[in-house]
């Protein structure tokens, strides 16, 4: 049963020993993932430490591998705090860091850590952290400081995290209680049912259509005059006096003409153009053209950074640097966007790199896809409609001689639990893996790829889910 004053006191636990640490002058590592939910909980952390006279690095990574551990462990930090990452690897922590560790993440752990004094996870008090709670939103409770910037962050993790699983693709569970309950703080938070595109109130439609890469749209995702040919042949007005139209600003008309419009494009994907409207969040206290108003926008913004490889600006855009967010904003969006169009078009373009097996399909991204872009591409390709009853695999190899593999459910594909199997498949290559019930990742040497490939082989051929 879940139990919310029970996490909330751990929380203050955790609270308690942050604060102590940061008032004794310690030196804190923070170590977070590189996606928009683990850089905005390590950007709550961050600043709730300087609140309380500490300071911090922050360092953000892929995927927490023994060789990541071994530099932290020589780095000889008085406190480090994983956030979003190594959960299931407390063995390994310890080895390393004695006591001198905490771990706060919403990822599934095995039954072992879920007494851990040194561990703050929702599954330990029976809340389902692939959609009721991210790791944001745990941070989110261990400052306390209750600050609708801070909330904001916690809510852009959790839309980082797709825990927009409610009805017009809302925030559920513990985080829409915590936007309930915190009146005073979520006042400065506004919400309204519209269409889902990138800056929709700030860029011409055909751009916002173009660079919106949460819905990949077969022949418009990276092409502006694709885009603007369809919305002229859907009749749309485009332009107000001597300026583009923006999507906030379409009547009910034109966005029904444009929803139409896009329907073709869709063909071949089990998206719908139900899942370009939705829930939109804004932070009203900040200037309508600042890419910290729209929640959406900035938790793709923040997981387009750490992916191609920026988590520095990523932190820097959360911690409020609005001159950083005007200078690279455009060039962080147009770098991602691209490698995903170019990704997304060599993969599915070449069937030697598609195998399908039973009811998985692995997709081989060998020389094509960098690692830190394994789950954005697989969330894509298993989109598409050939894949919809399938458990979809995106593999590549990394510069440390490792393979990465991302791993998502189709539409239709009901029955796994990918984290749970993710860590046991990865164990019997040596290597680490988990995540939550439909997206999960896993690294193991190259050397144990055959291992890695026959445990998958085993599961996902021999039982068949419904």
């Amino acid at each position: 049963m879940e139990d919310e004053q029970a996490l909330i006191e751990k929380a203050r636990r955790f609270e308690s020993k942050i604060i102590a640490s940061a008032k004794n002058n310690e030196n804190i590592l923070i170590a977070t993932h590189h996606d928009a939910d683990g850089i905005c909980a390590a950007s709550i952390l961050c600043e709730f430490i300087l609140k309380n006279k500490g300071h911090c690095q922050v360092r953000a990574v892929s995927e927490p591998n023994s060789r990541f551990l071994d530099k932290l462990g020589e780095s000889k930090f008085d406190l480090v705090i994983f956030v979003d990452i190594c959960a299931g690897l407390t063995g390994d922590v310890s080895k390393r860091f004695g006591d001198k560790w905490l771990i706060i993440d919403h990822h599934e752990i095995p039954k072992n850590e879920l007494d851990l004094d040194n561990v703050l996870n929702c599954w330990q008090f029976d809340f389902d952290g692939g959609s009721s709670i991210s790791s944001a939103g745990l941070c989110y409770l261990i400052a306390k400081t209750r600050s609708d910037r801070f909330l904001f962050l916690a809510l852009v993790g959790a839309l980082g995290d797709r825990q927009d699983t409610g009805p017009r693709r809302s925030i559920v569970g513990l985080t829409a209680k915590i936007l309930e309950g915190d009146e005073k703080t979520s006042s400065g938070i506004e919400t309204k049912y519209d269409l889902l595109l990138w800056c929709r109130e700030t860029r011409p439609v055909h751009e916002s259509i173009a660079n919106t890469t949460t819905v990949f749209i077969p022949g418009l995702t990276g092409n502006k005059d694709a885009c603007l040919a369809s919305l002229r042949g859907a009749g749309i007005e485009l332009r107000v006096g001597n300026r583009w139209k923006t999507a906030s600003e379409f009547n009910e008309d034109e966005k029904q003409k444009f929803l139409e419009a896009i329907v073709p494009h869709l063909s071949g994907t089990t998206f719908t153009v139900e899942d370009l409207v939705g829930s939109v969040y804004g932070l009203n206290t900040r200037d309508e053209y600042s890419m910290m108003r729209d929640a959406r926008d900035l938790a793709t913004l923040i997981s387009a950074s750490g992916r191609i490889g920026k988590p520095s600006t990523a932190l820097s855009i959360c911690l409020g640097d609005e001159q950083v967010i005007a200078n690279e904003s455009d060039l962080i969006i147009s770098e991602y966007r691209g490698e995903i169009v170019k990704s997304i078009q060599s993969l599915m373009g070449t069937e030697d790199r598609i195998s399908e097996k039973g009811d998985y399909a692995l997709i081989v991204g060998d020389g094509v896809v960098a690692e830190r872009m394994t789950g954005a591409v697989c969330q894509i390709i298993s989109a598409y409609s050939r894949f919809r009853n399938k458990v979809v695999f995106v593999r590549t190899t990394t510069i440390d001689g490792d393979v990465k593999v991302s791993a998502r459910c189709g539409k239709e594909r009901a029955g796994y639990d990918l984290g749970t199997t993710l860590s046991q498949i990865a164990a019997t290559a040596s290597g680490v893996g988990g995540g939550h019930k439909n997206a999960a990742g896993a690294r193991f040497s190259i050397a144990r790829q055959q291992e890695f490939q026959q445990a998958v082989d085993s599961i996902f051929q021999s039982r068949r889910k419904s």
